[in-house]
């Protein structure tokens, strides 16, 4: 038996970040891209549990999942509009580069925690890359291409260690989406 109360805590949590998915909607944000077909796929799912008898275990997984994914993002993007940009969207918007390699930074933090094997090494780059990232975003200094280089170099190198194949969860939500019709 599957809980459906996630259903409601969507219903109000959407509602309650409206005015923040639109405004970077509003801007065409790359940040919007990186969950854009996960919001997508839920904002489907959640339609049609309540007109569809055949909404499957699979379905309410993809939902859960990427409810997750989404609340977990936009925390993180809001955090850093209000810590560092002062809610000011545009300025955010402006450094969305930026703000995706500090996502994808966190996103591989999360793949490492979901090894059998904890990696310490692995993680202190993570961490200390984090880090390097948040200080040079709080001093409004450029992020130059070679910490973008940095970042996929290493990640190949610990992925490939770990025999990891790293699929972003919006591409996954695209092929959700493809395989739901509604692409």
């Amino acid at each position: 038996m599957r809980d459906e109360l996630i259903y409601s805590e969507y219903a109000g949590w959407k509602l309650e970040h409206d005015d923040f998915i639109s405004n970077l909607k509003k801007l065409d944000s790359l940040l919007i891209f990186r969950f854009e077909n996960v919001l997508n796929v839920i904002d489907h799912l959640y339609d049609r549990l309540i007109d569809d008898p055949n909404y499957s275990d699979d379905d309410h997984v993809n939902f859960v999942f990427g409810f997750q994914y989404v609340h977990q993002q936009i925390e993180e993007i809001k955090a850093i509009l209000n810590k560092y940009y002062q809610n000011d969207y545009l300025a955010l918007n402006l450094d969305a580069k930026k703000i995706n390699l500090l996502l994808n930074t966190i996103d591989f933090q999360h793949e490492l925690l979901d090894l059998d094997t904890y990696d310490q090494e692995a993680m202190e780059f993570f961490l200390n890359f984090e880090a390097e990232l948040l200080d040079k975003i709080a001093k409004k200094e450029v992020i130059d291409d070679t910490m973008y280089q940095k970042l996929d170099l290493e990640s190949a190198k610990i992925f490939k260690k770990h025999n990891l194949e790293y699929y972003p969860i919006d591409s996954l939500y695209l092929e959700i989406a493809d395989e739901l019709g509604i692409l």
